[in-house]
């Protein structure tokens, strides 16, 4: 099972920078990435699901607590730097990190950095590592708000959706043991009407398959 982290939240609202406020972008990539993953059949969770608050010690219990085999906590950035970071435990390798970093390179966002950090007191620095047990997590930074480089293409909502995508199937190569196998997705139809893409997605689901509609990158 997977576990979608949607970062800060509520009286937290992350980086800030013209007008714009970490903890919405955080919130509908999140969203997206469960109902994508919901939507492909993988089993998934989320921290949060509305703009609310979230102490450390809550979040961090309730990754903890799950019974999630990883989990994403997801991002933006500011401070001064351009492109995705993903952080890993201190506790663990970095093989998925990278497979992460990967793949959001291959969407077309540069990767900054892929790196753990440990405290003063030799623990890990960051407490979504500290405190989550045996749940492998990762922070990932999708990019800069305060880079203008960064700020174009993040812009498009489309394009978060991507990213966050990408890194959903990371997550699930990675799960089931295969970090290089690509996953492949199915396109039976395409049509200019609603109505008749949910009527084909109700008789494939009818037959057993798993299916969804999605309209200009996102479910509907």
């Amino acid at each position: 099972m997977i576990l979608i982290d949607a970062g800060h939240g509520g009286k937290d609202p992350g980086a800030m920078t013209n007008g714009l406020k970490e903890k919405d972008w955080n919130l509908e990539v999140s969203l997206h990435q469960y109902e994508f993953l919901k939507n492909l059949g993988i089993p998934c969770k989320v921290t949060r699901n509305a703009d609310v608050d979230l102490t450390p010690e809550k979040r961090s219990e309730l990754v903890k607590s799950s019974g999630a085999t990883v989990c994403l906590s997801n991002h933006f950035n500011a401070g001064g730097g351009s492109g995705a970071e993903v952080i890993y435990s201190k506790y663990t390798a970095s093989g998925f990190a990278e497979n992460v970093a990967n793949a959001l390179k291959k969407t077309g966002m540069p990767i900054r950095r892929i790196f753990s950090k440990e405290g003063s007191n030799g623990k890990d620095y960051y407490f979504m590592h500290r405190l989550t047990g045996n749940v492998e997590t990762l922070i990932i930074e999708y990019g800069f708000l305060d880079s203008a480089i960064d700020r174009k293409k993040l812009n498009v909502r489309s394009f978060r959706f991507q990213l966050a995508e990408e890194a959903a199937l990371a997550a699930v190569r990675y799960i089931k043991g295969d970090l290089t196998r690509p996953m492949y997705l199915v396109q039976v139809g395409a049509y200019k009407e609603k109505r008749r893409a949910e009527e084909l997605r109700e008789e494939l689901k009818k037959k057993g398959y798993e299916a969804f509609v999605k309209q200009d990158g996102k479910s509907v």
